[in-house]
């Protein structure tokens, strides 16, 4: 694994983690788009245009949760800090990668939030009894509340890691910048190697 030196190993499990945490309700969500009943209704699947027309948006949707995840890798890998060559190569800012990852996470917890709270209405549960089906659709959904909480620790740690890079940086841009006039001091006080001499009158 190329990982960024200086990365705490509890970061790199969490970026990990934070990727496994959405793949159960992943598998779940496109096995009921290819039309698998997973014990929902025939209702349930009428509403959700599942299968048909539907499966397109559960399919996308699961490909985008997991790609979506898989960017915490970026906070612990060195494409985080610069991207690749046929990206451009740019660095790219604390503050940006910080605010971005930030930002994605609160939009997954409060995701997370308003799905635990209406979740027997999302599933087609609501009013139902609960058999075992409904257990597994709870269980395969369940590790993605995980997700906004990891990216969060794992942007702490990134955030932390190249704070603590800056005052190296700018020490070595100090250091490199004074150097230069202390070179140009030396270039001048080197003497000519150019002829120099008097000249005699009658």
């Amino acid at each position: 694994m190329n990982i960024v030196s200086g990365t705490p190993r509890w970061a790199v499990w969490a970026a990990y983690g934070a990727i496994l945490s959405v793949v159960p309700s992943a598998v779940w969500r496109s096995l009921t788009g290819f039309g698998l009943h997973l014990g929902t209704t025939q209702a349930w699947r009428d509403a959700q245009h599942l299968p048909g027309s539907g499966t397109v948006y559960v399919l996308s949707l699961s490909v985008l949760s997991i790609g979506a995840a898989a960017l915490t890798l970026g906070l612990v890998q060195p494409w985080g800090e610069r991207l690749p060559r046929w990206l451009g190569g740019l660095r790219v800012p604390t503050w940006f990668a910080v605010a971005t990852a930030t930002l994605g996470a609160a939009c997954v917890i409060l995701i997370c939030a308003v799905s635990v709270a209406r979740w027997e209405h999302i599933i087609g549960y609501e009013g139902l009894p609960a058999p075992g089906w409904y257990e597994l659709v709870t269980a395969a959904y369940l590790p993605a509340v995980l997700w906004g909480p990891l990216l969060l620790a794992v942007t702490w740690a990134y955030r932390r890691r190249r704070t603590a890079q800056m005052p190296a940086a700018a020490l070595m841009s100090a250091l490199s910048e004074s150097s230069l006039p202390a070179a140009e001091m030396r270039a001048a006080s080197t003497p000519s190697s150019g002829f120099t001499g008097t000249t005699t009158s009658r």
